[in-house]
């Protein structure tokens, strides 16, 4: 993927300004590895066209030397002031595992508090931020707590990364389900095209997940 280019299509029913009404944007998705940070940088560089937008990743779990904001950075084309890094990229764990995994093993504990207040600090010097989660919703943050009840609590407007590929309708709409039994905004989703060419599987995951979901699709992410 690192020599790969990438490209985000904004859907010609959704404009992308109206995304400028909310102070912060969480970019969750059905799993890891799917491709949030990539849509995060690239959605970045599209609303720092209409507005002052930041990013951030709450923890990073490996890849210290290459983190995801590094990339969201390198994607979007924004400059960021050094004293914000420590916000931007509140944990950082050597060991790329599950965030209460790899804290525990460097005999750290997650604070949930920490997380909202550096997303608040972001938000007091930036019209927007947009907030990449680690894996999907119910990863553990620590013992109690998991990336959804943060989302929760902060009452975060949500959009979902989906990779458009077999199994990805189930995973998807266990996603979106969890998300509304808590209350939350789910502002969309945007299509990851991670694999070549076009099936009718491919053509048919997005519209099946609108179907059942009732969900607006904001684009497509497609590597060129």
């Amino acid at each position: 993927m690192e020599n790969k280019q990438f490209n985000l299509s904004i859907n010609s029913d959704f404009k992308i300004s109206e995304l400028k009404t909310y102070e912060a944007i969480c970019i969750t998705g059905t799993d890891t590895g799917i491709g949030k940070t990539v849509v995060t940088g690239l959605l970045a560089k599209e609303l720092s066209k209409v507005a002052n937008v930041t990013t951030q990743k709450w923890i990073q779990s490996g890849d210290l030397d290459h983190s995801d904001i590094q990339t969201h950075d390198n994607l979007s084309g924004i400059n960021h002031v050094s004293n914000m890094s420590n916000d931007r990229q509140v944990y950082s764990f050597k060991t790329p595992a599950s965030p209460h995994l790899a804290a525990k093993i460097e005999n750290e504990s997650i604070q949930s508090q920490a997380l909202m207040n550096a997303t608040n600090r972001l938000k007091a010097t930036h019209d927007m931020v947009l907030v990449e989660t680690s894996g999907g919703i119910l990863v553990p943050l620590n013992e109690t707590e998991t990336t959804a009840d943060v989302i929760s609590d902060m009452q975060l407007p949500t959009i979902i990364v989906i990779p458009n590929k077999l199994g990805t309708i189930n995973h998807s709409l266990l996603t979106i389900h969890c998300l509304k039994q808590r209350n939350v905004n789910i502002l969309g989703f945007i299509l990851n095209q991670m694999e070549s060419g076009e099936s009718i599987i491919h053509e048919d995951n997005p519209k099946t997940i609108q179907q059942f979901s009732q969900l607006k699709q904001i684009g497509v992410c497609q590597y060129i």
